[in-house]
């Protein structure tokens, strides 16, 4: 090939790679809100159940409809001339509530499949949240990490160097070493957990895997659950509590078809009959001339059909759906026993929560910090070995993944008290400050 088509290609080939690598390079920055958003449009469950809320309407449509008319031809023909023809016309008027049934039925179901969809939306909210939390919180995990490698190669550069220097043992520049390495054999780990959860985070929210974001924001960003009292009045209104309303109603809509379909009904027959009939003879005319004994006949006709319901009220069918309905008050109750003991419980675990944050920023994280520098300042003087500095770095490591956990716990307890109530917490006091 010749040198320019080789350029040509080259420069095709990196203008058709230019975007994606830019995309690559500078992802797109999102709040967990913009998230829950894009998750609310783009999630392939939910677009699927609102494709059933669409189903459910047009079965409303159909309901109201009323049947159709029948339309019967029929004709006859004799070996001789003679033949009949027969248009009959029958409309069902379809009485004794039988479309209030049907409407009725389909009504409530179509409000069913739309609280379904607001449930759905609840849980889903939920879900992006708290997998959100779990990106951030691997995402401190990762910085803690970052901060000590950093630290600990400006350490392990000063240890060397008074190791060639001869003012400390060759034994400590190994340690230092060793624990370098070992905390930048830690980091890939720490990194695959936040690319994992990102990928997660993006499959909730219907994102393609290619598409390349950073959640916005970090864990002191939780909201924080108000007092129990002002959240009790709220469950009513949880759509998965509504939703057990409307299938009750639902049932009893069916209950109240069936019985209508188990009542007489009738239909009006409209009909027409054309004969053209003789007899192979001929008669005499007024005037004294012959003719054949041909002729056409019409008549007209019409009448009522009434379905009598002796043998068969329907009854199988309105004992299903009065059972159904029982079924669907029992499921009510338990769905609300649910909604209670879930607010409780996600009240209970943000209280614990809320209670390890004050504990660990009133008395730990900073004396852990304070420890670790001292200890650091001690080595430097000579009172204190590497692996007092060693051991003091690691039970920070520790505070701060434990942190990091409470700090989780808060947030998550916080999105299930929202998950609990079918709705946003109002504001509380400030949360709980973390990196």
């Amino acid at each position: 090939m010749r040198r320019p088509q080789v350029i040509v290609l080259v420069v095709v080939a990196w203008a058709l790679a230019g975007p994606a690598s830019a995309q690559g390079l500078h992802p797109h920055e999102l709040t967990v809100d913009e998230i829950v958003a894009r998750a609310l449009g783009d999630n392939p469950e939910l677009r699927a159940a609102r494709t059933e809320v669409e189903a459910a309407a047009a079965r409303l449509r159909q309901a109201a409809l009323r049947p159709n008319p029948t339309l019967d031809l029929g004709g006859q023909k004799a070996l001789g001339p003679d033949n009949t023809l027969t248009v009959g016309l029958t409309v069902p008027l379809d009485l004794n509530g039988r479309k209030e049934g049907r409407v009725g039925v389909a009504e409530r179901e179509l409000e069913f499949r739309r609280l379904q969809v607001a449930d759905r939306e609840r849980r889903l909210r939920a879900e992006v949240r708290i997998k959100a939390g779990e990106v951030l919180a691997a995402r401190r995990n990762l910085a803690v990490v970052d901060e000590l490698i950093d630290t600990n190669r400006a350490s392990l550069r000063l240890v060397e160097e008074r190791v060639r220097a001869g003012a400390a043992p060759a034994l400590d520049g190994g340690l230092a070493r060793v624990e370098v390495n070992r905390l930048e054999a830690s980091r890939p780990l720490l990194a695959s957990r936040v690319e994992v959860a990102t990928l997660q985070l993006k499959a909730l929210a219907g994102m393609r895997v290619a598409e390349p974001i950073v959640v916005r924001g970090d864990l002191s960003a939780a909201p924080v659950a108000p007092d129990a009292a002002a959240l009790a009045g709220r469950l009513s209104e949880r759509p998965d509590v509504r939703a057990a309303g409307a299938e009750i109603a639902m049932a009893e809509a069916r209950v109240r078809r069936e019985r209508a379909e188990g009542r007489w009904d009738a239909s009006v027959n409209l009909g027409y009959q054309r004969q053209d009939m003789g007899f192979n003879l001929r008669g005499l005319t007024d005037t004294g001339g012959t003719r054949p004994i041909q002729d056409v006949f019409h008549f007209f006709g019409g009448g009522v059909s009434i379905t009598l319901p002796v043998r068969n009220r329907n009854e199988g069918n309105v004992a299903a759906a009065v059972a159904e309905a029982a079924a669907a008050e029992r499921r009510r109750e338990f769905v609300e026993l649910i909604a209670r003991q879930e607010l409780e419980a996600a009240l209970a675990q943000s209280e614990a929560a809320r209670r390890a944050v004050a504990v660990y920023e009133r008395g730990v994280r900073d004396i852990a910090s304070a420890n670790v520098d001292v200890v650091r300042r001690s080595y430097g003087l000579g009172r204190a070995t590497l692996l007092d500095v060693i051991a003091e770095q690691r039970r920070y490591i520790d505070v701060e993944q434990g942190y990091t956990d409470v700090l989780r716990q808060v947030w998550d307890a916080a999105v299930e008290v929202e998950r609990a109530i079918g709705g946003p917490a109002a504001a509380g006091p400030a949360p709980p400050k973390g990196r």
